[in-house]
């Protein structure tokens, strides 16, 4: 599948790199170098995902993560920047980025996380129980479609609601959420689910993990420190409280 990467980095080296090897894959790019370009883009172009530097131009890319996020953008979004203390990663994911890749990076590295970034946008990678049998689309969608209470999760139409209010889920928020509420009461730990979700096993990278839950936990429940659907389980990791 050929898709469309918008590439905000201020570097015209790394750009051109990125740029390169993203074409390898497949797929095409457009590049810009500040966030103001950044919004014009979304703005103007069907975007597909976006591979952002924390050191813009005009300002920091967390900040323009977190625009787009307020503006119900659930594009995949990998972070890719010199910034690599412990705090720069969390502000980073909390800022809404999927994945947090830090220079210098190999290129290996950087396909494989790019590679499993864009899988969690298509269907295929959350859908579990596609039919075999011909079913028609209707049916498929009573069947797998999941329902807690008001909690209502279509992965037919890659949507969830609660109550009346339709909630808006980055892809990794919508695959982790998923994932987890079709095991209902099963912990996951978070080895687990980085394996399942972000398909990849990186030394301290819990905090995705972490910055994932604490961001759905804001936009699915009453009460985000007391919640109802996903709870930790100390010590171990999160489980879908049915």
């Amino acid at each position: 599948m050929t898709l469309h990467v918008l590439v905000l980095e201020d570097d015209d080296d790394i750009a051109s790199l990125l740029t390169m090897h993203l074409k390898v894959m497949g797929h095409s790019v457009s590049r810009v170098s500040s966030m103001f370009e950044g919004h014009k883009a979304l703005e103007t172009q069907q975007v597909d995902a976006i591979i952002l530097d924390r050191g813009l131009n005009d300002g920091d890319g967390a900040r323009f993560c977190a625009e787009i996020r307020q503006n119900k953008n659930g594009l995949p979004v990998m972070m890719l920047t010199a910034r690599d203390s412990e705090h720069d990663i969390i502000d980073g994911l909390e800022s809404g980025a999927d994945d947090y890749l830090t220079k210098p990076f190999s290129v290996v590295q950087f396909q494989a996380r790019m590679r499993a970034l864009l899988r969690r946008m298509t269907y295929d990678t959350w859908q579990s129980n596609e039919p075999k049998d011909g079913s028609s689309e209707k049916n498929s969608s009573e069947s797998d479609v999941l329902v807690f209470d008001d909690l209502v999760i279509n992965p037919i139409t890659f949507s969830v609601c609660r109550g009346e209010v339709s909630i808006s889920l980055t892809a990794t928020e919508f695959s982790l959420l998923h994932l987890m509420a079709r095991n209902p009461e099963h912990v996951f730990s978070k080895d687990a689910l980085l394996d399942k979700v972000w398909q990849t096993q990186f030394e301290g990278y819990h905090h995705a993990v972490c910055c994932t839950v604490n961001r759905l936990r804001s936009k699915l429940e009453v009460t985000p420190d007391k919640p109802k659907f996903i709870q930790t389980v100390w010590g171990v990791g999160y489980k879908f409280s049915a």
